[in-house]
């Protein structure tokens, strides 16, 4: 997606919302540079353990622009969240020089202006002391190839699992149907669909696999529908801890503009039943990155 359709994409998320539309699109011309990316309605996982729903992110310079309105409705209640809101969010605790800036939408129209022409003034500042680049999904890709490690705390989002299996781990594939298969040494890679329990109810989206993911992603557990497939896994897994497998998880989650992504979630292991329900296997996190294969 070029910069002109992501850019119209992003603050149509705002356009039923008029006080918090006007504001957001004031900031966005008065900063005149096309090289800050800007995110609408992302979700955010406060240092309280809460989640909630950023007005406006700007990801490169760490800055969040909230507006406050008169009858600010709660639609951030932990119930409603979706697990694809979840692994989407970004961890407020990993970033040590986070900013929230606010606006106060019940002033008048100049004094929103002038705190509008505050926060323009601060995220111009930060802006001139940082590298900026917004780079395409392709530049995002070549750049991570670089690195030595990609980790659960850096951003980039996947859009298919080729991409993955190419950058990470070092594959020349057109495709990969598969969200299990193996791609280097005891690695395993997985790309699992996952399930969130609202109410006490939980519902497959993946054929009648169940995978929980913990929300602090330190385990997963797995489980189905059909109570054969259970049986069967129990019966199984046994090998895959003699064998010391590992399984690099990339979840699969829509973004804030609904499109299907895949996130790294950590490099996970094995260890048998899960102590909370013996009808799912739970794997472990025992890695918060993995090497990248040159």
């Amino acid at each position: 997606m070029n910069k002109r359709d992501y850019l119209v994409k992003t603050f149509s998320r705002t356009k039923r919302k008029d006080y918090e539309n006007y504001i957001l699109t004031a900031i966005w011309h008065k900063l005149n540079n096309l090289n800050i990316k800007p995110v609408s309605q992302q979700y955010i996982k406060r240092k309280n353990g809460k989640h909630a729903l950023m007005d406006l992110y700007f990801p490169q310079l760490h800055i969040e622009v909230e507006v406050d309105e008169a009858y600010h409705q709660d639609n951030q209640e932990a119930d409603k969240l979706r697990m694809d809101d979840i692994i989407s969010a970004i961890s407020e605790e990993s970033i040590s020089d986070f900013l929230c800036l606010r606006i106060d939408a019940t002033k008048s129209i100049e004094e929103i202006e002038d705190r509008i022409n505050e926060v323009v003034s601060i995220i111009k500042d930060r802006a001139s002391n940082t590298p900026l680049k917004w780079n395409t999904y392709e530049e995002e890709l070549s750049q991570l190839k670089q690195e030595e490690y990609l980790s659960v705390y850096d951003s980039i989002a996947f859009s298919d699992i080729k991409d993955i299996a190419n950058t990470v781990f070092g594959k020349n594939s057109k495709r990969y149907q598969r969200s299990f298969f193996r791609v280097i040494d005891n690695m395993w890679l997985w790309c699992p669909k996952l399930s969130i329990t609202k109410n006490g109810n939980t519902k497959s989206i993946a054929g009648g696999w169940l995978n929980f993911l913990a929300e602090d992603w330190s385990y997963i557990d797995e489980s189905h529908v059909d109570v054969g497939i259970v049986e069967n896994r129990k019966s199984t897994y046994t090998e895959e801890i003699k064998l010391d497998r590992k399984r690099a998880v990339f979840a699969k989650y829509k973004d804030n503009l609904g499109f299907n992504r895949y996130r790294f979630v950590g490099v996970f292991k094995c260890i048998g039943l899960s102590p909370m329900d013996e009808s799912c296997i739970r794997y472990l996190r025992v890695d918060d990155k993995v090497r990248i294969v040159k």
